[in-house]
């Protein structure tokens, strides 16, 4: 059971510690979709089969090169990846309310950046446009293609 993130595998104290493991064969990455990255429990399994279950308390979140478990023998490490995303530009606080609800309702995943929101794409990009085409009655929104994280 991994129930906390120890640090940071770019963090000047992780850093010489997880390289030398790596060298000896001793680190274990477990592959998390960026979409599930926000959840707090997950099971899974790490690049060579261990069983992983992930329960972080609610201050915590997963991020790319989290350290979720170290010791002598062994470190495990989060991978997530960097799934396409559609960026949406509102014009206005009025369209950024508006268009928040409407992916909330949708319940897609979203990553929010200053003046835009991105959306992560779990499929073909097509079905998430056909969506935004029926908010644009209600919102003004500039739509920029999907991109790779």
């Amino acid at each position: 059971m991994l129930v906390s993130v120890l640090g940071h595998a770019k963090d000047h104290d992780w850093h010489d510690r997880l390289h030398a493991m790596e060298h000896q064969g001793r680190v274990e990455t477990v592959a998390i979709p960026e979409a599930e990255a926000a959840r707090k429990r997950i099971r899974l399994r790490s690049d060579r089969g261990r069983d992983c279950a992930i329960a972080l308390p609610r201050d915590q979140s997963l991020a790319d090169g989290a350290v979720l478990y170290c010791d002598e023998a062994l470190a495990i490490i989060a991978r997530v990846d960097g799934a396409a995303r559609l960026r949406l530009r509102p014009a206005s606080v009025d369209d950024a309310l508006r268009l928040g609800h409407w992916c909330g309702n949708l319940h897609w995943k979203v990553v929010f950046l200053p003046g835009a929101m991105e959306v992560v794409l779990e499929g073909p990009v097509q079905p998430y446009l056909d969506r935004l085409r029926d908010l644009h009655e209600l919102a003004d929104f500039a739509v920029h293609p999907p991109h790779e994280h």
